[in-house]
């Protein structure tokens, strides 16, 4: 193997070796109704979003971060948290294969077209994109759509590298 290809997955296993194991970006569905209080969310959060070492722990909407999903029929928070939803879905119904090349490249291409669809505003004479966002967010959306982007990738990534996609 390259050594030049070792650094992005030794990156991604130091940041996220339990995301491997839990899931990037989602939890399972609580397996029976009694679970659901502790397995999944309900409200919607804003935690570790970006710029910590805990950012690959973030806690964003109610679907988006490391093993945290949303309560089955919670809707999501945002458009970044309903492309976390989705990728949450694709997840469950592919095994729980966290390395799913279409539902990877499915929740990039979502959270680049909530990027797109931010309103764009002018401030002291420069743009800034706008994310519409769920009240009480204390989080930088645009922060957390570059947070999901660069882990994301780096899962992308790692499964060509451990499985020699070209």
């Amino acid at each position: 193997m390259h050594v030049g290809r070792l650094l992005p997955l030794a990156i991604l296993l130091a940041a996220g070796y339990r995301s491997l194991a839990l899931g990037i970006f989602g939890a399972s569905p609580p397996s029976s109704a009694g679970d659901s209080s502790s397995s999944c969310s309900r409200t919607c959060e804003s935690a570790y979003c970006s710029g910590t070492i805990e950012a690959p722990l973030m806690r964003y909407g109610k679907y988006c971060g490391v093993s945290y999903t949303g309560c089955p029929s919670e809707p999501p928070c945002d458009a970044l948290d309903a492309c976390c939803m989705l990728h949450d879905a694709c997840v469950n119904a592919t095994d729980n294969d966290y390395l799913n090349m279409w539902c990877n490249q499915s929740l990039l291409d979502c959270v680049a077209a909530v990027r797109t669809a931010a309103v764009v505003v002018e401030a002291g004479g420069s743009e800034e994109a706008v994310f519409r966002t769920f009240e009480g967010n204390n989080c930088n959306a645009t922060d957390v759509a570059d947070e999901i982007t660069s882990i994301i990738e780096a899962a992308v990534y790692a499964e060509r590298i451990l499985h020699r996609v070209p």
